[in-house]
């Protein structure tokens, strides 16, 4: 073969490319000229945000290309057009590597054709995935796992083919904390000081369904995002140049709901949904944000298998209840045959449903048993109806996460009128649309106490941290109860307080649970401590007509003087997302107090 063929071939591949260094500079004076490193998109792009006058990114890890550019969305801009647009001895191009980059600078400079690159392992990979709508789905609250406490916020990419059950092959983003095995206190501490790296993950959807509604018994809601085909495009490509990069991962401020929405940032540039979470980024709250920049249509819960198995329990009698429990611990059916045939198809019924949260918790496959009752049921025919779930609660119907509390009042035959500001969540009385029904978390509350007639001023009291968590006892599974409380009363004076118990849903027409708790209170920590124990009894319940009661009643004995107070209280509320009106009243060491308040 001549010569000049061997190298005309040689050549051939290296022609497609095209860069010239002349055409690259032009690229970066076409930038230069237009300011495009201050273009909002970009600045999504690079994950920039604007403190002091300066810009930095938290994005750490791979993503950018210019030593500066996480503070310098200048540099990083020019370094990107210089490495996007020159020769590569890389099999990959950065061009595939920055597919979002790339396709916005086209859409920004006059690039020739002959300097661009052909992805065709991306390409493929995004035919598949083929996503075209994108929804958020938000899984309710779990007290039990600090990094859950608030709920959680990830996407479904879907796929249009996809339809109806087959959306379970769709594909979910997540951005989430890598803790390795770390739990308890520990997971605790490191996640609220960003000590852990979070990323974003692809994973399929059932593999997420699994996760949440399955394993931890977490409702899911899915709200469609109002985004086109061409801005889904775009945020996929985007989500490809994070791969290989990470950010510090802070429980309450950088965290999944505030990293999913700088993602939608990148598709939706004119749009703000970050600013306003600064101190705190809840994800009932980013949810609100969403819906009020009309970027959200259409609702759709998705009841967890433990939503489920509660619906068969609460319609099961006493004789039901003991024959599920031995089908289930035991794998015999012996007492059905005591049973009404309509009594033995619930009794059969309410044990599969068991039976399918007991396989994911015990990671254990009970197909012969699950058979064999499938039959047993089949044989009884269509005997009952079939068990309704009552429709829970938009979350986007709950109160804001934050709260102003005006009141007034007389403790001790003093009157006062006060002012509370509480950060986060909620507490007993409030709304738990979309979070654990019975349950308050309360982050950094502050409340200031004026006087009336003694015209003093007061910090009344501070909350640091405040959780009552009461999952309720069944026949089938005893989770404990328990409550914590950290703050500080009158006088800076810090105190703990803490109790561990078992709670219990009550057979009333309206929605009630009882708690029965071993508590243990500290006060006056800054001196000589007081410890109190003790126990405390609640009775919470919620009723038809939108009212929300609480009445508890606990007996403490001092451990150092022998000292026993007796404490009763009492409170009812009514109101929905904007406003609320609430009652209360208490009986502490037999002194008195009442108190009347307006929730904004």
């Amino acid at each position: 073969m001549p010569r000049f063929l061997i190298v005309l071939l040689f050549l051939a591949p290296l022609s497609t490319w095209g860069f010239s260094s002349e055409r690259t500079e032009s690229y970066v004076q076409q930038a230069l000229t237009q300011n495009l490193w201050d273009d909002p998109q970009w600045l999504r792009l690079g994950h920039y945000r604007k403190s002091w006058g300066r810009y930095h990114s938290a994005i750490e890890g791979n993503f950018f290309l210019s030593p500066e550019g996480a503070f310098n969305p200048r540099a990083e801009l020019l370094q990107t057009i210089r490495s996007l647009f020159s020769s590569s001895e890389n099999s990959k191009h950065p061009q595939c590597r920055y597919l979002a980059r790339t396709q916005w600078l086209q859409s920004r400079l006059k690039i020739s054709d002959a300097d661009l690159a052909s992805c065709p392992e991306q390409d493929s990979w995004k035919k598949v995935l083929g996503a075209e709508e994108l929804y958020i789905v938000f899984a309710s609250s779990d007290l039990n796992s600090a990094g859950s406490s608030f709920g959680h916020t990830f996407l479904r990419a879907h796929n249009p083919k996809n339809t109806k059950e087959r959306e379970l092959l769709d594909y979910g983003i997540n951005y989430a904390a890598l803790t390795g095995e770390d739990s308890g206190a520990l997971f605790a501490l490191k996640g609220l000081f960003g000590f852990y790296p979070g990323a974003y993950s692809m994973l399929p959807y059932y593999q997420k369904i699994r996760e949440y509604t399955n394993l931890e018994g977490r409702s899911l809601w899915e709200y469609k995002l109002k985004l086109s085909a061409s801005q889904v495009d775009f945020l996929i490509n985007h989500l490809l140049e994070l791969e290989g990069s990470y950010s510090a991962y802070y429980f309450l401020t950088d965290n999944c709901s505030q990293q999913i929405l700088e993602l939608l940032e990148v598709a939706v540039p004119e749009r703000d949904l970050t600013s306003s979470f600064r101190d705190a980024t809840i994800p009932l709250d980013t949810l609100k944000v969403l819906r009020d920049q009309w970027l959200l249509e259409g609702e759709r819960s998705r009841p967890s298998l433990q939503a489920y198995w509660q619906a068969h329990y609460k319609n099961l009698n006493s004789e039901e209840k003991q024959t599920v429990r031995q089908i289930v611990e035991t794998g015999h059916s012996s007492e059905l045959q005591n049973l009404s045939a309509r009594s033995q198809a619930s009794s059969l019924e309410a044990s599969l449903s068991y039976l399918a949260i007991k396989e994911y918790r015990d990671q254990k496959e009970y197909k012969d048993l699950k058979y064999r009752l499938s039959v047993q049921r089949a044989q009884l025919g269509n005997i009952t109806e079939p068990v309704a779930l009552e429709t829970p609660r938009s979350p986007l119907l709950s109160p804001d996460s934050q709260a102003y509390y005006f009141s007034v009042g007389s403790q001790d035959e003093r009157s006062f009128v006060s002012f509370k500001y509480r950060r986060a969540f909620h507490d007993l009385l409030s709304d738990d649309s979309g979070l654990s029904p019975f349950s308050h978390l309360e982050v950094l509350g502050m409340e200031l106490r004026y006087e009336t007639e003694a015209e003093r001023l007061d910090l009344h009291q501070m909350t640091l941290l405040k959780i009552f968590n009461s999952p309720p006892v069944t026949e089938f599974e005893t989770p404990l109860t328990w409550r914590f409380d950290l703050g500080t009363e009158p006088k800076f004076n810090p105190y703990l307080h803490w109790g561990v118990g078992f709670s219990r849903d009550l057979p009333f027409k309206n929605f009630s649970r009882a708690s029965l708790l071993f508590v243990n209170d500290n006060f006056d920590l800054a001196n000589i401590p007081r410890p109190h124990v003790g126990l405390e009894t609640l009775l919470m319940s919620k009723w038809n007509n939108g009212l929300r009661s609480v009445i508890s009643a606990r007996a403490l004995q001092n451990t150092r003087t022998g000292h026993v107070l007796g404490v009763g209280s009492a409170g009812v509320s009514w109101g929905g997302q904007s406003i609320e009106y609430r009652f209360e009243t208490e009986l502490y060491d037999r002194v008195p107090l009442v108190k009347a308040s307006v929730i904004f």
